[in-house]
């Protein structure tokens, strides 16, 4: 037999099949070509000839699990070439994890870090470059919050991506400022400021990262993923990997919707890569998180009455974007996590369902965390899922959590009602 031929039964486990019955004991799972084939009691299970079989000892037997929303590829690469900045518990700490990178780094490299979140820390504030420049004069950093919308650049980095007094603001993100006019380090949703002055990953890292990430989560029992808006190369990884038999899962992959006009020529047919890739929906970004007060609210946020979020485009843009990949019948993402936002998004998929009606659209909102009543009611309506993230809750709710100080007690109640949108 070929490996794709053999035959695994799973016997003596208990079997949770996800349909809501009862857990069945001293249960039997049939596998053929890496696929659920058969379920039934152990007693009287009929086990094919030449079967693995596998004694599950009373544990318990489940479906994989699969994370429908993702970062998945970064996440592989970040393990290997960037500084782990999560669950440090204070700014201190966490600069004090980049310095000792900076002391091993040779002079002119850039050095990365991603996961910090100043929600945790005792200091209660985003890193700036002057928490930096003391020990960084030669190597540019940046360092990105574990939202992933925004990051901060120490002088050196703000010099060689040209960001001074003088540079302005690109659509739909924000060079902050201090009172001097100069820039503080901190770019909120306008990476596209300095992404191209870092130097490009090889795609032998880029697969040798994606390894790591299966690895990570098949540990968790995590066997399908949708990784969230990624652009040509990053496909071209996947299909590769998929081809040498590195990627261990199933990935659905959001195309970025600048991908339009070429998607159709990536040579992926669903399903055809040794079944493990398929494309999925195009992925738009329409607002920022609440982490980074970029994401769009009706009003202003309570920490800083300043903002209210931003846009990453016009309603109009959204809407023609919106329009243009639903008449060519494919599935949208959109990310959406401000009660402004997802007013927003929701009507533009309304009119592009008005203009071209299609029943079985799918058409998603990622995140989908600040929501009123009526928004909760359209979204039924119109048949848009809500692809929600159960952990942000577990992770930022809470007396005194990040949800509390961004949104205030008011407008708490409207995070993440998972209870009216099942």
């Amino acid at each position: 037999m070929s490996q794709e031929s053999v035959l695994r039964v799973i016997i003596g486990g208990t079997l949770i099949d996800g349909t809501g019955r009862p857990p069945l004991k001293d249960s039997a799972v049939l596998i053929r070509d890496r696929k659920i084939a058969a379920v039934g009691k152990r007693d009287g299970f009929l086990i094919p000839g030449g079967s693995e079989v596998i004694d599950a000892s009373g544990k318990t037997v489940m479906p994989g699990l699969i994370d429908a929303h993702t970062h998945f590829l970064s996440m592989g690469i970040r393990r290997i070439r960037e500084v782990d900045l999560a669950n440090t518990r204070s700014l201190l700490k966490a600069v004090a994890k980049v310095k000792a990178r900076v002391a091993q780094a040779e002079p002119g490299e850039w050095v990365l870090g991603r996961g910090w979140d100043d929600s945790k820390w005792i200091e209660r504030r985003f890193i700036n470059r002057d928490d930096l420049d003391d020990f960084s004069r030669d190597n540019p950093i940046m360092l990105t919050r574990i939202c992933g919308h925004l990051i901060t650049l120490n002088s050196r980095a703000l010099e060689i991506a040209g960001i001074t007094l003088a540079t302005e603001d690109p659509p739909g993100g924000e060079v902050e400022k201090g009172p001097d006019g100069k820039p503080t380090g901190i770019l909120k949703d306008a990476r596209q400021l300095v992404s191209s002055y870092i130097p490009p990953i090889s795609k032998e890292t880029s697969i040798e990262g994606l390894s790591r990430a299966c690895d990570y989560a098949l540990s968790l029992g995590c066997t399908g993923i949708h990784d969230a808006g990624i652009g040509g190369p990053e496909i071209k990884v996947y299909q590769k990997a998929a081809e040498s038999g590195v990627l261990k899962i199933r990935a659905n992959l959001m195309w970025k919707e600048s991908l339009f006009d070429t998607v159709d020529d990536l040579s992926i047919t669903n399903g055809s890569v040794n079944t493990k890739i398929r494309l999925g929906p195009a992925k738009i970004l329409m607002d920022g998180s609440l982490g980074a007060r970029t994401a769009a609210l009706y009003e202003p946020y309570e920490d800083d009455e300043s903002t209210k979020g931003l846009l990453m485009m016009t309603v109009e843009e959204l809407e023609e974007k919106v329009k243009k990949i639903h008449r060519k019948g494919s599935q949208l993402a959109i990310h959406a996590i401000g009660d402004y936002g997802i007013e927003v998004v929701i009507n533009a998929i309304e009119a592009a369902l008005k203009e071209a009606p299609r029943r079985d659209h799918r058409h998603r909102i990622e995140h989908c965390e600040i929501l009123t009543s009526t928004q909760i009611e359209r979204i039924k309506q119109l048949g848009i899922v809500a692809s929600v993230q159960p952990n942000f809750p577990g992770e930022w709710s809470g007396p005194g959590g990040l949800y509390e100080s961004r949104l205030g007690s008011r407008r708490l109640r409207q995070n993440n009602p998972f209870r009216y949108l099942i």
